[in-house]
């Protein structure tokens, strides 16, 4: 059974096609083909075309229309783009999965104080974190609109997701200073890259914001991962659109995902 797998974030609808669904957890990124579309760019238009065309082919391929798994937190405005996108390739013939957020789900069980108010990205990221690295106490870090924290702690009888933090994103962060002061010039995610390899106080208003931003999130991460590490071991995954910006940034060991999302749907498929 073929799956395509949408994740709609605030930024973008993000997908990954899966010909068949490979069921090894050592495989980071189990499909075959992905792309993104970014909400109301100037070029939505043109990719929203590409995106229907490109399904098409690919069901066309296999010779069969894909299960179809969705974490949404873009609203009814995000679920509205995704299902005329899937009527256009797929017509009503698709089934489709609109996934939501689980007291538990197998061995991990949700900590949140109302379960269900946490948000969808967020639980179904932490399920592919938890199939991919079983066993082990993670710090998940996505860096995208928002930049998500998220523990899980492992023990004998299974896993639990602990809860994390929440803060602006980095390109949040930057437009903030841009639109709410007088002098302070506009800055994108790229212009953090370079501040990594200053000294510690910048000697120019550019790289001051840059480094300032930089430094409000990976001090959040830091922070974190070593109340972490005293505990015990602790891995520590990034992943976002933001993440190679970050990862120049942090000191402790890291390992990127693409989009720890779109792996959760994938094992949600896969169970199923």
């Amino acid at each position: 059974m073929s799956a395509l797998l949408i994740d709609i974030g605030n930024t973008r609808l993000k997908w990954a096609w899966c010909a068949t669904l490979e069921a090894d957890p050592s495989v980071a990124q189990p499909w075959h083909f992905d792309g993104a579309i970014a909400h109301g760019a100037p070029q939505e238009a043109a990719e929203l075309g590409q995106t229907v065309e490109a399904w098409r082919a690919l069901a066309a391929a296999g010779a069969q229309v894909p299960e179809v798994w969705i974490a949404n937190v873009a609203g009814d405005a995000g679920a509205e783009r995704a299902n005329a996108l899937l009527k256009q390739a797929f017509g009503g013939a698709a089934p489709l999965e609109w996934v939501r957020t689980t007291a538990a789900y197998g061995d991990l069980v949700n900590g949140y104080r109302e379960p269900t108010q946490l948000g969808v990205d967020r639980w179904v990221g932490a399920i592919g974190a938890h199939r991919r690295y079983p066993g082990e106490t993670l710090l998940l870090v996505t860096a995208g609109t928002a930049t998500t924290l998220d523990i899980i702690t492992a023990s004998a009888d299974g896993a639990r997701f602990d809860g994390g933090l929440i803060l602006p994103g980095l390109a949040l962060m930057l437009g903030a200073l841009a639109r709410n002061t007088a002098q302070l010039p506009a800055l994108d995610v790229t212009d953090t890259v370079a501040a990594t390899r200053g000294a510690l106080g910048a000697d120019n208003t550019h790289d001051a914001i840059a480094a300032g931003c930089l430094a409000a999130q990976t001090g959040a991460i830091a922070q974190t991962w070593r109340a972490l590490a005293a505990r015990g071991p602790v891995r520590c995954v990034l992943s976002g659109g933001a993440r190679h910006a970050l990862a120049g940034a942090l000191a402790m060991p890291i390992e990127l995902h693409d989009n720890l999302v779109l792996l959760g749907l994938h094992a949600m498929a896969l169970r199923r």
